[in-house]
């Protein structure tokens, strides 16, 4: 109605023009859905330029809006969703009608498998709307991811015209009136210098797509530096560079502590950043680690300012119908979640056969198809059966077997896979009774019927004979593939639009990272890694399975079962940190993000790891201080921080006696104890037991209303230890001491065995606690009691003419021992309540970027 008494006002205004001001309008008013925000953690830098008012995006952004509505059938929610995260982002980066410079460095925190791709692609339309002319994909580090985000790019920015057929292709389908959008690369094309002696034209929208490979990279900055030298105005051009797994090539993992140069894939990215005076980059990763571990303030001569996101993060809300770590692992940590589980567990035989195949040599052990994987096979048959019953039929299927990196193990894994396979497909065909067919409804009515009824219980059960039906005729129209650089084999899914693919991919290090397998349900996964970032990326399994979660498996072993669900309490972990930081108005400049730690895997590699500092959690453990600075001035400092917190003790020192005797105060303020460890000095090579770090862990618990009160104990020596042969062979008598009002008929003795010091610079006692002396204060000497009680400190004046001290030569007396602390911590648990109400216990040490502040909340 309102379109009709438009045109009838205004005659010659354009259909297109009423499309643009339907959208604007619809953007400006539409309130009848409630869409998640995206969470900013916004710098200084050029953050906001727009405010709250969003800029007119005439052409690129309002037609590849439409092209997901109309044509890709998504969900009003999820594109409107898409619109505002981008909108986030493009008012966090620099203003590109700005003419003044701008340097900007930002992350996108995605999910894995979750539509990151359609993110940034929104985000590259808008930002032509916008003005920036330059926009620079950084796609991966192999032919196919490129390629794939090459078709995609050109399909929803670009849009072209078939040369051939005139066939309107991708978003030209809706408009394609505006100003064409240049690309420097193909499909089949990236980079090179055969480009060189070409006048580029920056005056309009350039698009490059590009891998993560030196010489590509090595290329484009002879290109974009050819360019300027032709015009210096170029350096002008508002720039946009958008980096796909970020976390992969990008992080410099050179040795600052050596004075080496960045990394190349490092180093080129900065050096293309710096050719131009208005650039931003963004970061995009589902597995954002390394790039929060990356030095805040590292800068090289040539290369400029390293890829630390210092004016923003933000942290894309799931999407509507993702299934991540909380749909497929038990994230609340409690046995009793009845969620349905997609876990199936290898049998041994396929144990034993992938842990005797670890080098490229084994590969001839591959002769037979072990028992799991057949089921893992036949499981992936009565997925594609009963999606194309409940009409999903032309939708892509595919399988993941990931076992090895080696390539010649995938080949030969093909070979048999597929030998196996038709041997089992013709059986199924034409032997009405195939052993095979009573285990695949042996597999339906046991595990796919039951597990359906738990996800969509408004779903009717297919009956089995309709299933069998449906896989018999679909059985022959499954490939099975090798994907890796060596086989000439690709997932060319876009060649199946019509029919859909129907595939077995057999792949490792191509599949772990960034090719996005469509239809992904059934997983045959058996490749550990100690790494989460791997391991994470490695889960090809997350993403939108929408109207077939349910017929979704993964086939792998306990062990990686355990790490996958870590994992999994990791990121929701992440993101929650994330949030209270966002919606706390921290920037990331100045508060560093915390990360789960693992006893066993590590966070990202160790070359990734230079800037790390750990928080550790103390609950339910004894730590104790055995290695001692040499210095006297160090003594000294921490004798006169023992008097001054005994001296600030007004609670009463109860004396209990016996061979030891303890001068014991209970309910001291733990402010007094923080403030005790934060004057303490203990020895800077220790990790665990540092006065600061269980200082920092103490005030994390306060803030929970835990660890409130402590009692403290100073321990006398033992009376029998006098007596004892090696004491007195070693002349060693009483040595009194105070410890302000409190006096100290001997110091404890400890290390009369150990002869030396750790070099020069540190003196190593061995231990310093005895026997049940960590539950002095209890009534039961048992950590179930501790739990109920207050954590315990207890204070060791050291007898200083043992030989590890003696040898030091300094003068010790009354007013001047060694003094040793040791802890007695509560199992205490710090919870965290999830967006569907569950209770997490949270238990474990962090990780997090020392060259970050950690604002106020140490």
């Amino acid at each position: 109605m309102v379109e009709s008494k438009l045109q009838k006002e205004y005659a010659a205004i354009k259909k297109s023009d009423l499309e643009s001001l339907a959208l604007e309008m619809y953007e400006k008013y539409e309130t009848s859905f409630t869409i998640p925000k995206s969470n900013t953690m916004r710098g200084e830098g050029c953050g906001n330029w727009f405010g709250e008012t969003t800029p007119s995006y005439r052409y690129y952004w309002p037609r590849y809006k439409r092209y997901l509505e109309e044509y890709k059938k998504w969900e009003l929610e999820t594109v409107e969703s898409i619109n505002e995260s981008t909108n986030e982002i493009l008012r966090s980066v620099g203003d590109p009608n700005n003419i003044e410079s701008f340097d900007v460095r930002g992350l996108v925190l995605g999910y894995v498998q979750s539509g990151k791709t359609a993110n940034f692609t929104g985000l590259i339309n808008k930002a032509f709307d916008v003005g920036y002319k330059l926009v620079i994909v950084l796609a991966g580090m192999h032919n196919d991811l490129r390629s794939q985000t090459q078709i995609r790019l050109e399909e929803e920015i670009v849009g072209t015209i078939d040369k051939n057929t005139d066939e309107k292709i991708g978003v030209a389908q809706i408009r394609n009136d505006g100003e064409l959008v240049v690309t420097w690369t193909t499909k089949e094309k990236d980079i090179s210098t055969a480009e060189s002696g070409k006048r580029q034209n920056f005056g309009v929208p350039n698009l490059l797509v590009v891998k993560k490979n030196k010489d590509v990279l090595e290329s484009l900055k002879e290109l974009l530096s050819q360019s300027i030298r032709l015009s210096s105005e170029n350096a002008n051009v508002p720039v946009l560079i958008i980096d796909d797994e970020a976390d992969q090539a990008s992080i410099d993992t050179s040795n600052p502590n050596k004075n080496e140069d960045p990394k190349t894939i490092n180093r080129l990215i900065r050096e293309i950043l710096e050719l131009f005076k208005r650039k931003s980059y963004v970061g995009y990763t589902a597995t954002p680690f390394a790039n929060l571990l990356i030095r805040m303030d590292a800068e090289h001569e040539f290369a400029g300012r390293d890829l630390y996101p210092k004016d923003f993060v933000i942290g894309l809300p799931k999407p509507l119908g993702y299934c991540g770590p909380a749909e497929y692992f038990n994230v609340t940590g409690y046995e009793e979640d009845n969620k349905p589980l997609f876990i199936r567990h290898l049998k041994q035989e396929d144990l034993d056969l992938f842990d005797g195949m670890k080098k490229t040599v084994d590969a001839d052990k591959f002769i037979k198809v072990p028992e799991s994987m057949k089921e893992s096979i036949l499981a992936f048959l009565i997925t594609i059966a009963v999606r194309n019953l409940r009409g999903q039929n032309g939708q892509h299927n595919s399988m993941l077997i990931h076992t090895s990196r080696f390539t010649d193990t995938q080949g030969v894994m093909q070979d048999v896979i597929e030998r196996y396979y038709r041997e089992m497909s013709n059986d199924i065909v034409y032997n009405g009774d195939s052993k095979f067919i009573s285990e695949l409804e042996t597999l339906y009515l046991n595990d796919y019927a039951p597990i359906q009824q738990l996800v969509y219980s408004d779903i009717p059960v297919l009956e089995w004979k309709k299933v069998l039906k449906a896989i018999k005729s679909i059985i022959s129209a499954v490939h099975i593939m090798e994907i890796n650089g060596s086989s000439g084999q690709a997932l060319e899914y876009h060649k199946y639009k019509e029919d859909g693919l129907n595939v077995i991919a057999i792949g490792g290090d191509k599949l772990s990272r960034g090719l996005t397998l469509e239809g992904l349900s059934v997983s045959y996964y058996y490749r550990n890694t100690n790494m989460y970032d791997t391991l994470m990326q490695m889960g090809r399994w997350f993403g939108f399975r929408n109207g077939y979660m349910d017929l979704c498996r993964i086939y792998t072993s306990n062990t990686i079962a355990d790490n996958f669900e870590h994992m999994a309490q990791v990121m929701v972990e992440l993101r929650q940190e994330f949030d209270y930081l966002a919606n706390n108005n921290l920037t990331p400049e100045q508060y560093a993000v915390k990360m789960l730690d693992h006893n066993k895997m590590s966070v990202t590699s160790l070359a990734k790891m230079r800037s790390v500092d750990r928080l550790f959690n103390y609950s339910g453990t004894m730590q104790q201080t055995r290695i001692f600075e040499a210095q006297k001035s160090v003594f000294e400092k921490n004798m006169k921080a023992t008097v001054q917190f005994i001296d600030s003790i007004v609670e009463p020192f109860i004396i209990q006696s016996g061979d030891t005797t303890y001068h014991i105060a209970r309910n001291v303020l733990s402010e007094q104890v923080v403030k005790y460890l934060e004057d303490y000095e203990t020895a800077s090579t220790v990790n665990k037991v540092d006065s600061k770090k269980i200082a920092e862990y103490i005030k994390r618990l306060n803030r929970e209303n835990k660890l409130l009160n402590f009692n403290v104990a100073v321990v006398n020596g033992t009376k029998s230890t006098l007596m004892r042969k090696d004491v007195v062979a070693h002349g060693i008598e009483k040595f009194p001491v105070k410890l302000g009002k409190i006096d100290i008929e001997s110091t404890v003795i400890r290390a009369t065995q150990r002869g030396g010091n750790h070099g020069v610079s540190k003196v190593d006692i061995g231990a310093l606690v005895a026997a049940k002396q960590e539950f002095i204060d209890l009534n039961a000497a048992t950590q179930i009691e501790r739990n109920q009680n207050n954590p315990l400190i207890l204070v060791y004046p050291l007898h200083p003419e043992v030989g590890v001290f003696k040898k030091l030569g300094h003068k010790f007396d009354d007013n001047l021992v060694p003094i040793g602390l040791a802890f007695s911590f509560p199992k205490v648990y710090v919870t965290d309540i999830y967006e569907d109400g569950s209770v997490v216990e949270k238990f474990g040490d962090y990780v997090v970027n020392k060259t970050v502040a950690r604002g106020n909340s140490q």
